[in-house]
């Protein structure tokens, strides 16, 4: 079912409610947490579940008819929907940046997206290091507080930041060496603020090998609705995704605006 931007647009305020629901939630454990270590050897800590918590709870209470999926487990799935058979999924990151928030660095978001068709329809991520809530809907653009963004473009005389998130799983490619001989690097320790800042234009580029849905549903959605790109490393479209055969796969990621995407992603492919 194709939906208008009419229909869109309140999904992407219901988003921008539940990622300051979340964002709120997790405040009063900054910097009075432990984390501890997941299966996947991954941290979480008593503020990812509250947040998340929350931010299930508000869902639940609007869209009973909808599926969710989330970084944590869920305590009470019976609320929402069989992801196999809705129409609607909620992916959740309640706080990404958790080892920043875990050693009180206040650099952490929260992300929460809506997907449809296997692809994200809304999504908003919380800022907490500016208490910003960044957005977009499709079809709708990019919104700062509900302010319409309009995000600068590269430039290409001017030094390129490029946000590089982390490599654990895997080495990382030769042209990373490249580009931090060439470019800005900076490495946030949120992949959901990596690429909101991307699509406002605070920062040029981003790149991730090693991230989960609901890292960059929401952000992801913002690149596009920004006018930038966003690809796989091999240039490949990241959509659609089946949410209901989704089980934490690495996804890998590019995003820029075009011009300078294109130049990062041909040193890539050109390994």
């Amino acid at each position: 079912m194709k939906l208008t931007t009419t229909e869109i647009d309140p999904f992407r305020l219901a988003a921008c409610e539940y990622a300051r629901v979340g964002g709120l939630a997790a405040l009063p454990y900054f910097g009075n947490v432990t984390a501890m270590q997941k299966a996947d050897d991954t941290p979480v800590t008593q503020a990812d579940h509250a947040a998340q918590a929350a931010i299930l709870g508000a869902i639940a209470a609007r869209y009973p008819q909808h599926a969710v999926i989330c970084e944590e487990k869920i305590s009470q799935p019976n609320l929402h929907a069989d992801v196999r058979a809705a129409e609607f999924c909620w992916v959740v990151d309640p706080v990404d940046g958790t080892r920043n928030f875990a050693k009180g660095i206040p650099m952490y978001a929260c992300s929460v997206a809506l997907m449809h068709d296997g692809r994200p329809l809304a999504g908003a991520i919380y800022d907490a290091s500016t208490t910003r809530i960044y957005s977009a809907g499709r079809g709708v653009g990019m919104y700062c507080d509900n302010v319409r963004w309009q995000s600068h473009l590269y430039d290409e005389a001017a030094d390129a930041i490029v946000l590089i998130s982390s490599f654990r799983q895997r080495k990382s490619p030769p042209a990373i060496r490249e580009w931090m001989d060439t470019y800005l690097f900076r490495n946030q320790g949120s992949l959901a603020l990596h690429l909101a800042w991307v699509a406002a234009g605070l920062a040029d580029a981003a790149f991730a090998a090693e991230s989960k849905l609901w890292d960059i549903a929401a952000g992801a959605l913002m690149i596009e609705e920004a006018g930038r790109r966003i690809t796989t490393e091999t240039g490949a479209s990241l959509w659609p995704v089946d949410v209901s055969q989704y089980t934490d796969e690495n996804l890998t990621l590019l995003a820029a605006a075009d011009g300078l995407h294109g130049k990062l992603l041909g040193s890539l492919c050109d390994q």
